[in-house]
């Protein structure tokens, strides 16, 4: 998936989410460059990838505690033997359709995905039981592709609609 898949995605998923009872705040990501949002999605597009550079003055400078401080990333050197890291894009593109609100209780924080996450999210809980014996979950129905997840929150919708008749 790219950022332009995730963003037609989350506009598909944005008007199912209510019906589904997800009542958090819509609302439309801020420039990627902005910082301000961020979703959860992986992002295995390599060409949407961002590079930095991983040396130690630099990691001391901006604050990190290291290289290989996030999820999946790249490390490799250079011809010139300088070392790059490259990690997938943790920034929405500009528009794209996201969910959030305050959660937490003594300590609210600002909570946010965007909204292809959201439904997916819903749709893999709505299907999925507890198996008490190897104390993992199981899916009770395959969901492979996104257009199995799209059919199923239909289908989760029109039960809903069915039982409030």
């Amino acid at each position: 998936m790219n950022l332009r898949t995730l963003k037609k995605l989350s506009k598909r998923a944005a008007p199912l989410l209510p019906l589904l009872g997800e009542n958090r705040q819509q609302f439309r990501a801020a420039h990627a460059r902005s910082g301000e949002n961020y979703h959860h999605t992986f992002i295995g597009d390599r060409k949407h990838w961002e590079r930095s550079c991983c040396h130690p003055s630099y990691e001391a400078r901006n604050g990190w505690a290291g290289c290989g401080n996030r999820g999946a990333e790249i490390v490799y050197l250079t011809r010139a033997g300088h070392t790059v890291v490259v990690r997938p894009p943790v920034h929405p593109r500009k528009g794209t359709a996201m969910v959030g609100g305050m959660s937490g209780y003594y300590e609210p924080e600002w909570d946010e995905e965007d909204a292809w996450s959201a439904l997916e999210r819903i749709v893999c809980h709505h299907f999925s039981e507890w198996d008490e014996e190897s104390e993992t979950f199981y899916l009770t129905r395959p969901l492979p592709t996104v257009t199995s997840i799209f059919q199923a929150a239909d289908e989760i919708i029109a039960e809903r609609m069915g039982e409030a008749s």
